[in-house]
C-alpha cells in the first residue's frame, strides 16, 4: 500500500518515469523538451527546421519507438529518414510537407509549385577527315585509332546532352572527291551507332577503314555538311565540327571558306575547326575558323590536336562550349515576374534582362535562358541541382 508519506518518494517515482519516458524515444540525439510540455524529439530531419521540437501533435510521448541513426523524431512523433518529412513542422519556413514524396517543397500559402524544366540539347555534325594519311602513327597508334578513341569517348560522356551526327570524308563512292548521303545525320540517342560505326572501322577489312580513295576532299565534305537536316531545327543550336589531318586535294579552299562562313552569318550554324597533325596548312586552317565564328582561344584560330591528350581536349572543349543554356519549362507561368532560380538549393541567381550574367525568361519559347558566368557552371558541371520556382522565393530541398 502506497502511503501519502514523503516528498522524496513522489521525487523518486518521478525520476524512474522520466528515465523510462526518455528511453522511449530511443534516439540519442534527441531529448525531451521541457518547454514544450511533452516529451517530443527534439532533432529534426536533415533540411528541415532547426530543432524540429515536437509541438502538440507530437503526442504525449513522442516517438514510440528508437530512431535508428540516421532516422530522426519528426514533429508528429514519427521516425523520418534524412531529407524527409512526415508533417509541415518538419520542414523550413515557407516550406511545406508533400504528402507523397515526404520532401518538403515550397509552400507557405504562397501558391508555390517547382516547374519541371528540360535543357535543350544541340545538333552537332562531326565532319571527320578518312584519308588514307590517318593511319600514320603517332608513336605507336594510328591517328585514325587515336580519332576514334576520341570521339566514342566524347560521345559517351555527352550522352543526351548533345544530339549527335556523323559523316566521313572520303566517301566510298565514285568520282573519289564526291559524297553520298550523311551515313549517321544529327539526331537523338545517336551515340551508340556512331561508337559501333567507327569501332568496326578500326579494321583493316571494314569499309569505312581509312585505306582509300587517297583523296582530301575538305570541300564537299563541308558541301555535305550544310545538307544536314537537324540545322534547319529552329528551337535549338546546331554546330559542325571538322576534323582533318591534311590538306585539300580535290577542290577550292577558297569555295569552302565562302561554305563555312554562308553557313554561320547566314543560317547562325558555327563551325569548330580542328587541325589534327603536321599535315595540315596552318594559314588556311585559321581561315576555315575565323570563318566558321567560334575559332580557338589558343595561339592558333583553329583547335590544334597532335596526340590522343590534345585531341581529346580539343573535343571536351569544344563540347562544353555547345551545351545549351535554355531550359523548356513544362508549363507556361501563371505570373512571369514571380520565378525564382537556385542553384544546389541555396543560390539564388538573379533574374539579368540584359543577357549578362543571370537569367532571362522567354515568354515566346517559355524557356528560362542563362547568360554569363551562370550559364558557364551549369556548362561546366558545378551545378548539381538546378531549381527554377514558381510564386515562392524558396529554393526546393531535392
Amino acid at each position: 500500500m502506497l502511503h501519502r508519506s514523503s516528498s522524496s518518494t513522489w521525487a523518486a517515482l518521478a525520476g524512474v518515469m522520466g528515465v523510462v519516458m526518455a528511453s522511449a524515444c530511443g534516439d540519442a540525439g534527441s531529448s525531451a523538451s521541457s518547454g514544450s510540455g511533452a516529451w517530443g524529439a527534439t532533432s529534426g530531419a536533415g533540411g528541415m527546421t532547426g530543432g524540429g521540437s515536437a509541438g502538440a501533435g507530437a503526442g504525449s510521448f513522442g516517438c514510440n519507438l528508437a530512431c535508428v541513426e540516421p532516422q530522426k523524431c519528426s514533429s508528429v512523433g514519427t521516425c523520418i529518414d534524412p531529407g524527409r518529412c512526415a508533417a509541415d513542422g518538419d520542414c523550413s519556413p515557407g516550406m511545406t510537407c508533400d504528402t507523397a514524396t515526404k520532401t518538403c517543397v515550397p509552400g507557405g500559402g504562397c501558391g508555390a509549385q517547382e516547374a519541371k524544366v528540360e535543357s535543350i540539347p544541340p545538333n552537332m555534325l562531326l565532319v571527320l577527315d578518312r584519308s588514307c594519311s590517318m593511319t600514320a602513327l603517332v608513336g605507336d597508334v594510328t591517328k585514325w585509332d587515336i580519332a576514334v578513341a576520341a570521339i566514342n569517348k566524347m560521345t559517351t560522356d555527352y550522352t543526351g546532352k548533345i544530339r549527335f551526327g556523323l559523316t566521313l570524308f572520303p566517301d566510298l563512292v565514285t568520282p573519289n572527291c564526291q559524297q553520298d548521303a550523311i551515313p549517321i545525320p544529327v539526331g537523338p540517342e545517336n551515340e551508340a551507332a556512331i561508337q559501333e560505326l567507327l569501332t568496326a572501322a578500326l579494321v583493316k577489312a571494314d569499309k569505312y577503314f581509312p585505306d582509300g580513295p587517297c583523296v582530301t576532299n575538305i570541300q564537299t565534305a563541308v558541301t555535305q555538311s550544310t545538307t544536314e537536316p537537324a540545322f534547319d531545327d529552329p528551337n535549338r543550336d546546331s554546330y559542325a565540327v571538322l576534323i582533318t589531318d591534311g590538306k585539300e586535294t580535290c577542290g577550292s579552299d577558297a569555295t569552302t571558306e565562302m561554305e563555312i562562313k554562308n553557313l554561320f552569318e547566314q543560317r547562325g550554324i558555327p563551325t569548330f575547326v580542328i587541325g589534327f597533325g603536321a599535315g595540315i596548312d596552318p594559314a588556311q586552317m585559321n581561315k576555315f575558323a575565323i570563318a566558321g565564328g567560334v575559332p580557338s582561344a589558343g595561339a592558333n584560330q583553329y583547335y590544334d590536336a597532335s596526340d590522343q591528350a590534345s585531341l581529346d581536349v580539343a573535343l571536351v572543349t569544344i563540347a562544353k562550349k555547345t551545351l545549351s543554356c535554355a531550359y523548356t519549362l513544362d508549363a507556361v507561368p501563371p505570373n512571369p515576374s514571380e520565378i525564382y532560380v537556385f542553384f544546389d538549393n541555396t543560390t539564388e541567381v538573379m533574374r539579368d534582362d540584359t543577357k549578362t550574367d543571370g537569367w532571362h525568361y522567354d515568354p515566346g519559347k517559355n524557356q528560362v535562358v542563362f547568360y554569363g558566368p551562370a550559364c558557364d557552371s551549369l556548362k561546366d558541371g558545378v551545378v548539381m541541382d538546378l531549381d527554377i520556382v514558381l510564386g515562392c522565393q524558396e529554393p526546393t530541398p531535392n
